[in-house]
């Protein structure tokens, strides 16, 4: 038991040490001076609305997941779903990666009385909706990335990945059950061919589909709207279009297992995006921290629900 702990925690602490030196870094990069005038303009008001938005995007990512599940076959109740949801989100602010939140899903569901297998093809289809509304949506930006960024950047690369993951991910979805048929003998794991069936059941509840697919955009327009809003607090003058172009990038960086809850790698993005746009990179930082904290502190009061809820 014990080794199996060690590399766990020698791992954490390389990516918190990523983190810390990535925020260092940054930190003593920009104009420090700068930050703390910009910080002035920022009123309590306007962090507190920001946390909030953080908090909504938490219930709806709940709440999809329950669609997903309940259109999928036999599920949690709502009640213990979004009770989860508030402990996974919670769990993705002090584990490593957020792949830590969604292990986190799979076993109080476990708990819960859902089976392991179940639970699992639960969470994929989830996290595989969400990643399709975040290629959507870079699908549908791509015209704004091309304006703003400069022409050396694999903008098109990007959208023919997009538009590759999206048709992917609507072929397994509304034939999944005919591929599983199909090629049932290549398929060799029992899981990865139920996994097939449901996704092919979600399919067949097109409105369900949309829905879950709806949800996610609303999720990603709300993480643009946190960043436009900071942006306008600090003196930032930038359109709500932009932001939402530049999400994707963001949240799709974030994806990469190199830090504790995308702390700064996070940050570095955002700078970078944002010196691409003409920001100074110190506003940029400050916009990047404040969110990060915001998101931070609604994790912290999701995990506070789900701790006194249990």
């Amino acid at each position: 038991m014990e080794r199996s702990k060690k590399p766990s925690w020698k791992m954490s602490g390389l990516r918190l040490s990523i983190s810390l030196a990535l925020v260092v870094f940054l930190m003593f990069m920009v104009d420090i001076r700068s930050m703390q005038k910009a910080l002035q303009s920022i009123s309590i008001g306007a962090v507190v609305f920001v946390i909030l938005l953080c908090f909504v995007q938490m219930i709806l990512a709940g709440f999809r997941w329950f669609l997903i599940g309940k259109m999928t076959g036999p599920f949690l109740n709502a009640s213990s779903v979004f009770q989860i949801n508030f402990g996974a989100m919670f769990s993705n602010q002090i584990l490593p990666t957020s792949i830590g939140g969604d292990l986190i899903r799979i076993e109080l569901s476990r708990q819960r009385g859902l089976s392991v297998g179940r639970a699992t093809r639960t969470v994929v289809l989830d996290r595989t909706t969400g990643l399709v509304s975040l290629m959507v949506l870079l699908l549908a930006t791509g015209f704004i990335m091309k304006e703003l960024f400069p022409p050396t950047w694999p903008v098109f690369t990007l959208q023919l990945i997009a538009a590759a993951f999206v048709a992917g991910s609507f072929l397994i979805i509304y034939y999944g059950a005919v591929i599983e048929k199909r090629f049932s003998r290549l398929i060799y794991y029992n899981w990865l061919r139920q996994l097939f069936v449901e996704a092919n059941l979600l399919g067949r509840e097109g409105l369900t589909t949309g829905y879950a697919i709806l949800i996610s955009l609303i999720i990603h327009g709300i993480g643009a709207l946190c960043l436009w809003y900071l942006a306008l607090e600090i003196g930032i003058e930038v359109n709500y279009l932009t932001m939402l172009g530049i999400l994707p990038i963001i949240s799709l960086v974030q994806l990469v297992p190199v830090s504790i809850a995308g702390w700064g790698v996070r940050e570095g993005t955002v700078v970078t995006l944002f010196t691409v746009l003409g920001v100074e990179p110190s506003l940029g930082l400050l916009v990047s921290l404040i969110w990060g904290g915001a998101i931070a502190i609604s994790a912290l009061l999701s995990g506070a629900i789900w701790f006194f809820g249990k």
